[in-house]
């Protein structure tokens, strides 16, 4: 397949790739920085953009404003890697620098056809500002449209043609300032991609598109409408095919809370069903939040050359105070996960290849947790634990990490209410302290009394997945790096047996 390409160096790609150059040590050996997630050589990271696989590399490109630790005109940074677990930095993807998408390459999704990477994603226009995001002119209206970049995996060009779906392409009675991260696969020889959209009735909805040469797109159906009862906004939508079912997760904004759900206010959903590539309808049966911790947002997916489906996300969420940014860096990819389809509903799976870079296990089993102990061995600040607790004898228990002097961070778990709570309020993170953001709860049924939880402990982050992964809570947490005690505690007395691993990439 071949496209017409711009062919020019971009002024504004060069600048952004010597920045980073020029910038990077001053923070890329401090012990701030992630052990095992992805994160910003230097500047602020979002919405993961690009997961794909190419050339036998998982590639993963992210939303990236170099030049500060807040957010500013979007470029796309790049990392690969050949196990999804040690990621090499690559040289900034995108920037800015086109008519089309002057104030910000926005998100969105890549592939491969036949030796070429290409990538889909949105360009942004807003005559109000300027490259560095201030204010230039009162004049026009944002419009958002989606464009192409072909590469070889290091470097990529923009199509001559863009936009490909342009102002004129967007459904009747849509937004034409929010229309954004297309996310773009292949069936049946044929391309398609769905994007996230505003009705003129001010609530989301999903858009699809299909093409057979990548350049010349048609619009298909709309997938499904909030109208109103789910955001008024939805951003990063992603369908695949999993487990015999189709799967459309994305991420809707300006939510109103419900029940234990949609706590942040911008959340992340999946939708279970099948869909109609003739209407382009989304058929659903179910339906649930896909992570109910504090920093989770914008998840992408991709298929693994042996088949299973993977996911990752931005390791945090709007309207947050982000401490890291005093280090010069802002934002943190999560623990890329496997996705399974169970009873209809998402499972979460810890990729397997973590497991490589287990180190230095420490076990203990069937040990009564009646008071607060601690364990000799299991502590520390870059780790997994797996851990069984049994609940016949026990009404509640709790598990402090991160835990000093100062500061402690507590996941908990009541048998009389089912609940598991997750709570930095104590982590002294500085993040919304006093703060009801600062703790957030999950039903969870015990399996034969019995209540499993793995546990990944970075620099920053807590990811919990309990009872297999049927349930998941993901948070940064920015204490001290020196709180590094692990504590048990129970009312009546938990059976507890724990295993730590040390993690070391």
């Amino acid at each position: 397949m071949e496209f017409t390409l711009v062919k020019q160096n971009s002024e504004k790609l060069d600048q952004a790739r010597k920045y980073v150059k020029d910038n990077m040590m001053k923070v890329i050996n401090q012990p701030h920085r992630n052990n095992y997630h992805v994160m910003p050589e230097v500047g602020w990271l979002n919405d993961p953009n690009g997961f794909s696989v190419y050339k036998d590399e998982y590639h993963l490109f992210y939303q990236y404003y170099p030049y500060a630790t807040h957010w500013g005109p979007m470029h796309w940074g790049h990392v690969k890697s050949k196990d999804l677990i040690k990621w090499e930095y690559l040289p900034v993807a995108l920037a800015p620098d086109q008519k089309y998408d002057a104030n910000g390459c926005f998100s969105g999704s890549a592939i491969q056809v036949d030796d070429k990477h290409i990538l889909m994603y949105t360009g942004h226009v807003d005559p109000k500002m300027s490259f560095t995001g201030t204010s230039a002119s009162d004049a026009g209206e944002v419009r958002q449209v989606q464009c192409l970049a072909v590469g070889d995996g290091i470097n990529y060009h923009k199509l001559v043609h863009n936009p490909i779906i342009s102002t004129e392409m967007i459904p009747a009675n849509s937004s034409l300032s929010d229309f954004r991260d297309p996310k773009i696969w292949e069936k049946n020889g044929m391309y398609y991609c769905v994007v996230g959209c505003r009705d003129s009735d001010e609530s989301g909805k999903i858009a699809m598109y299909q093409s057979a040469n990548l350049v010349d797109w048609a619009f298909v159906g709309i997938l499904d409408h909030s109208q109103h009862q789910l955001g008024r906004m939805w951003e990063c939508p992603d369908v695949f095919e999993l487990d015999q079912r189709d799967v459309l997760i994305m991420s809707p904004q300006e939510l109103h809370d419900e029940d234990f759900r949609h706590k942040n206010g911008y959340s992340t959903v999946f939708f279970v069903g099948k869909l109609d590539y003739e209407t382009g309808k989304f058929d659903k049966v179910s339906f649930d939040e896909i992570d109910y911790g504090l920093d989770f947002y914008a998840p992408q997916t991709t298929l693994a050359p042996d088949g299973r489906r993977i996911m990752i996300a931005w390791m945090q969420s709007w309207d947050r105070n982000i401490p890291s940014d005093q280090y010069g860096w802002a934002g943190s990819m999560t623990l890329p996960r496997e996705l399974k389809v169970i009873n209809n509903l998402l499972y979460q799976i810890p990729v397997k290849e973590i497991e490589n870079y287990r180190q230095n296990e420490i076990s203990y089993k069937d040990i009564p947790v009646s008071k607060s102990i601690q364990l000799d061995g299991i502590n520390g600040r870059c780790l997994e634990l797996e851990m069984t607790v049994d609940f016949t004898q026990a009404n509640q228990f709790s598990l402090k990490l991160m835990k000093n002097k100062a500061c402690e961070t507590v996941i908990s778990f009541d048998k009389e209410s089912s609940i598991l709570k997750f709570d930095r309020s104590h982590s002294q993170s500085g993040i919304n302290q006093a703060d009801p953001k600062d703790m957030r709860e999950v039903p969870v049924l015990l399996k034969d009394s019995q209540l499993k939880l793995r546990i990944f402990i970075d620099t920053y982050s807590v990811e919990i997945f309990a009872q297999d992964g049927q349930y998941t809570m993901t948070s940064t947490v920015y204490s001290d790096l020196d709180a590094k005690e692990i504590e048990f505690a129970a009312e009546g007395e938990a059976i507890v047996s724990v295993s730590k691993w040390e993690l070391q990439i």
